[in-house]
């Protein structure tokens, strides 16, 4: 196998990558987008009454 005379070409495997990157943007985007605006909410709502209840404390 690795005295194959033929490769995948650059051009080729860069057109792969671009078409994985595209696609995985278009199906993960969203719920991602939406994971990551909801996780800082949270942590920021936590920062809040995590400061709150320390300076009560």
């Amino acid at each position: 196998m690795l005295g194959r005379s033929r490769f995948l070409s650059f051009p080729m495997v860069m057109g792969a990558v671009i078409i994985g990157v595209v696609s995985g943007k278009a199906i993960f985007g969203p719920p991602l987008d939406e994971y990551w605006k909801k996780k800082l909410e949270e942590e920021a709502a936590a920062k809040e009454t995590g400061t709150s209840t320390t300076s009560s404390t």
